[in-house]
């Protein structure tokens, strides 16, 4: 799978997040965030971990 795509992260991407692969540990932040998210507790925009990778997601890219 290759590393984890989220800036400037060296580890091994053993998961993915929207088919873009991603370590342990910003797998369980960009969870998190989402869970934070969807019950309204932080903005779109503080959702750092995930815009850090929201480039590579297929249905994110425009075309």
């Amino acid at each position: 799978m290759g590393n984890c795509k989220h800036p400037g992260c060296k580890e091994l991407g053993t998961h993915t997040w929207a088919l873009v692969p991603v370590c342990v540990e910003h797998r369980k932040a960009i969870k998190l965030e989402t869970k934070q998210y969807y019950l309204r507790k932080i903005s779109y925009q503080m959702r750092t971990n995930y815009m850090g990778i929201m480039p590579l997601i297929p249905w994110s890219r425009k075309e």
